[in-house]
């Protein structure tokens, strides 16, 4: 026999952690040993610990390179990609600080309870009722009843913030994306061999709570509808070629895996008989639904099965379509609006004007700015372009959007004229948007770059859930733009 060994590939790196001599602080404070008084401590050692790692990183090219390759790898292997393709992630995690997580998440579940305000207002009250004059789907869907008390369950809310300022500049209740792939992300990295010791050691322990709650959230709402199986089974309802490949196959997964039946379902095949809503002989006992509300008014013929089913409370659906309402960019000119502010408690106002940008639809022509005086919107939106942005109130993934400081004035005058009057586009405060400098891989180098930030809370039947990151080159910061994700890390005791 040949004593040449066989050329086997290797799968995964040779105790790659042995081979990394990766910099770390050996007598930083343990996290038993912190008192109140250690707070700022820990956090100039974490962010000394932080800038060494990046520098090491800088200097080692060719290991960030294997391991960064290996990463990848494993991404696609959990299928945290979009549409079968891989999803831009970052070479390295956004981390915040304790006090920081608990700013955003105090205010992102007001703000739910705010828009969960409007949407119930919206019913009973013609004055809140005409901010949303074209819903984009029928308003009978919104009328319908889903069982279930809270108008909005699934929810993702867009924010800036740069350690001080905190600002919401869009609620998203109609399919929030990126569910599925958040919890996957943060474990990889958690066990990703370069940043491995300073999450450990620093870092909060990883809880994954975002696909937990979401499913947790859909089954309370089963509950309140009046459902009574054990183990409901659950429709991810879309179109056929928006399933396969998607974040929604992690969903599936997790809820298969955790007790619950789940399968993907195009809503043109579901049949409403026997008081069920059925794809072929197996019935469905709720719906996620995992596509964006008006892209049901098509096929009208294929889907009225599966829309008759909603509207007699045959399934129960979650987000019920009455969540169309807060995600329609008026409902920001409705918050912002002072004259609006007699709908809400003190501490919400507060919270509004603390975190919501100033926003109003072009319908709304004679008006209050942002400094408090009565204005002519269009003159002012001409005057005051470098200060604010031009977007249409129903659009998502960054689309139509037009920052003034980065529009050529006679472009953005042009749009001003043009949609002036039209209740379906706001204008709104700019906020300035934090940028971070990131580890890049260029040219086989690894360099610092400046990247734009926004991060994106998820907030499930009221409960905070977790945090998207995303990042870009551009200043509207979306993934369908062009951008990518960030894992965010909660710093432990800091």
């Amino acid at each position: 026999m040949s004593s040449k060994k066989a050329n086997v590939s290797k799968s995964e790196p040779e105790n790659f952690e042995e081979k990394l001599v990766i910099p770390k602080e050996k007598n930083y404070p343990t996290l038993e040993k912190l008192n109140a008084q250690d707070e700022e401590i820990m956090a100039s050692t974490f962010e000394r610990e932080d800038k060494k790692l990046m520098e090491w990183m800088v200097e080692h090219p060719k290991e960030v390179i294997e391991e960064w390759q290996y990463l990848l790898h494993k991404i696609q292997k959990k299928r945290c990609g979009a549409m079968g393709g891989t999803i831009p992630i970052t070479l390295s995690p956004l981390f915040l600080r304790k006090k920081s997580l608990k700013l955003l998440s105090d205010v992102v579940v007001k703000l739910d309870q705010i828009v969960d305000k409007v949407i119930d207002l919206y019913f009973v009250d013609e004055h809140v009722r005409s901010y949303f004059p074209y819903p984009d789907i029928p308003k009978e869907w919104i009328d319908w009843d889903p069982g279930y008390k809270k108008p909005t369950v699934l929810n993702r809310h867009d924010a800036l913030f740069d350690g001080k300022t905190l600002k919401f500049i869009e609620f998203n209740t109609d399919n929030p994306g990126g569910r599925g792939r958040t919890d996957i992300l943060e474990g990889l990295y958690r066990n990703y061999p370069i940043y491995k010791n300073l999450i450990s050691g620093y870092g909060k322990p990883w809880e994954g709570n975002v696909l937990r709650k979401g499913m947790d959230s859909m089954l309370s709402c089963y509950r309140e509808y009046g459902g009574k199986k054990e183990k409901p089974r659950i429709g991810i309802v879309s179109f056929k070629q928006y399933l396969a490949g998607s974040d929604n196959e992690i969903v599936r997964d997790y809820l298969i895996e955790h007790g619950c039946e789940s399968n993907f379902v195009d809503a043109r095949d579901l049949e409403y008989r026997n008081g069920g809503l059925y794809s072929g002989n197996v019935q469905f006992d709720i719906l996620n639904i995992a596509l964006r509300f008006t892209f049901f008014k098509r096929f009208p013929a294929e889907m009225k099965d599966f829309l008759h089913a909603i509207r007699d409370r045959a399934v129960c659906s979650v987000n019920p379509f009455r969540a169309i309402i807060g995600a329609h960019k008026e409902l920001l000119s409705f918050i912002t609006n002072d004259r609006n502010h007699h709908y809400f408690k003190p501490d919400e106002v507060e919270c509004i004007r603390a975190h919501v940008p100033w926003t109003r639809k072009l319908d709304e022509t004679i008006t209050i700015s942002k400094e408090g005086m009565d204005i002519s919107l269009e003159e002012y939106m001409i005057r005051k372009q470098e200060e604010l942005v031009l977007k249409p109130t129903d659009a998502a993934g960054g689309y139509g959007v037009m920052v003034g400081k980065s529009t050529d004035k006679g472009e953005w005058r042009d749009a001003v004229e043009s949609y002036i009057g039209c209740p379906w586009w706001i204008v709104q405060e700019a906020i300035n948007i934090p940028e971070i400098d990131l580890p890049v891989i260029k040219d086989n180098k690894v360099v610092l770059e400046k990247k734009f930030l926004n991060i994106n809370p998820y907030v499930f039947n009221g409960e905070y859930a977790g945090i998207l990151g995303r990042v870009s080159d551009k200043t509207v910061v979306n993934v369908c733009a062009g951008g990518g994700i960030i894992p965010v890390i909660e710093l432990s005791e800091t």
